[in-house]
């Protein structure tokens, strides 16, 4: 697991002038695959794996996530059917109520999780590579403007 964290260790920002999309994904070559498909786009993709096991997510504690509050869009396949996803998304939610929200839930959860989904871009999983695409754009679209 650590040579997997060294790998895919978000780090800040560097791209200015695009949107930045931040892709929790578990699977690390599903997260780089999602992140090309974005790229190609146009978009400036960042990949967290989501903590290991033994860890908790820097968002769900006193620390937060330069990453994550560095984001326009947070692609979240962490899945929500254990609790390490579900504090995750209500982290986000919480600490950055401006950042769009584009979640994979499995179709099976979709209604238990209703009220943690809500405002947040759906896709069902497993992600359509052209549906991810459509959804980042629709969050990016929804997002309130940024005051100058």
């Amino acid at each position: 697991m650590e040579t997997r964290a060294a790998n895919l260790s978000p780090q800040p920002w560097p791209w200015v002038g695009q949107p930045r999309i931040l892709i929790e994904h578990p699977d690390d070559a599903i997260g780089l695959e999602l992140a090309s498909v974005l790229r190609r786009e146009g978009y400036a993709v960042a990949v967290c794996p989501g903590p290991a096991e033994s860890e908790r997510c820097p968002l769900t504690g006193p620390e937060g996530c330069a990453v994550a509050h560095g984001a326009d869009v947070v692609v979240s396949a962490l899945g929500l059917d254990g609790s390490t996803g579900r504090e995750v998304l209500e982290a986000l939610r919480a600490r950055l109520a401006g950042v769009a929200l584009v979640v994979e839930v499995d179709p099976a959860l979709e209604d238990e999780c209703r009220d943690l989904l809500e405002g947040c871009q759906i896709v069902s999983a497993p992600v359509d590579p052209d549906r991810l695409v459509a959804s980042v754009r629709e969050a990016l679209a929804s997002r309130p403007a940024e005051e100058d």
